[in-house]
């Protein structure tokens, strides 16, 4: 992988885990803010709804950093190839 390769991966994980973050929080924190003001319950159910998307963020970035991972380590084990290749030639 060049610095070009990397310089994607990097970027599209941050962007992922920007949306990732903010994504879940402005839908689901939104439906419980409307929710609370159509039961009149303020802040409760925003508040749980927080929660919640706290909760699916985690698990989220948690899938996201498992298959970077798991990237990292197969590009790992290329550039170890690539060394032992050039070392026995």
């Amino acid at each position: 992988m060049d610095k070009k390769t990397l310089r994607e991966i990097f970027l599209a994980s941050a962007s992922y885990s920007l949306g990732s973050i903010f994504g879940p929080l402005i839908v689901i924190g939104g439906i419980g803010f409307f929710l609370d003001k159509l039961f009149g319950t303020k802040p409760w159910i925003l508040l749980a709804s927080v929660l919640v998307a706290f909760v699916v963020t985690n698990i989220l970035l948690f899938k996201k950093i498992k298959k970077i991972n798991q990237m990292m380590e197969k590009y790992r084990q290329e550039v170890l190839a690539d060394k032992d290749k050039l070392k026995n030639n």
